[in-house]
């Protein structure tokens, strides 16, 4: 491996090939390190998807601002344009392998195992059998060429079998049906404007109201109300930059009954009224 000011690693890259980006999921760069006592990464952001695997070590991993211990044996997801950040235990330093890729079956196939953009973490997955696996995996793409491509293909869809039949052994359900943040995000980013309430969201996921407030602000730092008025501001700020609407129209927009009522949330949030607002950027 070769040394850099926060570790021993190893990179490898690929540019997949037609074949590869013709199926499901086609590798984007791998490799292997060693933590040295300082070790992070981030704040920071990727455009594709990338699953570490934790060989040795323990530390933590910050994704949607929800933080995760990590520890051997346990596996991470960086998902697509999200924020990110883990680091190591000084005392008992980190040794990952990871490997990234995309596609249009990556997403459903992570979910198999267990991760999504909010629950990016499964704890103690990573088997004998899976590192044989990984090792496998890692010696193939240090030497791959173009007239590798089926047989890499192979051996990704292999690993995430084994990751999947483990997730299965682990009792560990698909992310995608179980994860009641996720689905909670999720019908707010699509029905903020349609005047919705809390207690539309946590009947549409099944959770107790009040349960459900209290799970999702401890997730998240914020309330699930908070959350819909975020993003409704951020919607009346890209609507205002637009400045082809009403103010009224706007407002009816976003779910307010008038005028008045969008004005008032917009200034509380703000600080200043969306006419101000729009006064200011005119200056600028």
């Amino acid at each position: 491996m070769k040394e850099f000011s926060h570790e021993y690693a190893e990179h490898w890259y690929y540019n997949p090939t037609p074949l590869q980006k013709s199926g499901g999921l086609w590798p984007i760069r791998a490799g292997r390190n060693m933590a040295k006592s300082h070790y992070k990464m981030g704040p920071r952001m990727i455009t594709y998807f990338s699953i570490h695997f934790v060989l040795e070590g323990e530390g933590y991993f910050k994704q949607n601002n929800i933080n995760t211990p990590i520890q051997t044996g346990d596996i991470f997801c960086l998902f697509p344009n999200q924020t990110h950040l883990y680091k190591t235990n000084s005392e008992n330093k980190l040794k990952m392998f990871w490997f990234a890729f995309d596609g249009k079956q990556a997403n459903p196939i992570v979910n198999r195992i267990g991760l999504s953009e909010y629950s990016s973490h499964v704890k103690g997955i990573v088997t004998d059998e899976i590192i044989t696996i990984i090792k496998e995996l890692s010696d193939h793409m240090q030497n791959m060429g173009d007239h590798d491509d089926l047989q890499s293909i192979s051996m990704i869809y292999k690993l995430f079998h084994h990751l999947s039949i483990r997730a299965k052994e682990l009792n560990i359900s698909s992310a995608s049906a179980t994860d009641w943040l996720q689905r909670s995000k999720e019908y707010m980013n699509m029905h903020f404007a349609e005047n919705i309430s809390v207690t539309d969201v946590s009947e549409y996921i099944g959770l107790n109201r009040s349960h459900f407030t209290t799970s999702f602000t401890e997730k998240t730092g914020q309330t699930p109300s908070r959350y819909i008025l975020h993003l409704k501001m951020n919607k009346a700020l890209e609507l205002l930059a637009e400045q082809a609407y009403t103010i009224t129209e706007m407002a009816l927009t976003l779910g307010y009954s008038d005028l008045y009522s969008f004005s008032r949330a917009f200034k509380n949030y703000f600080g200043i009224s969306p006419n101000q607002y729009l006064d200011e950027q005119w200056r600028r």
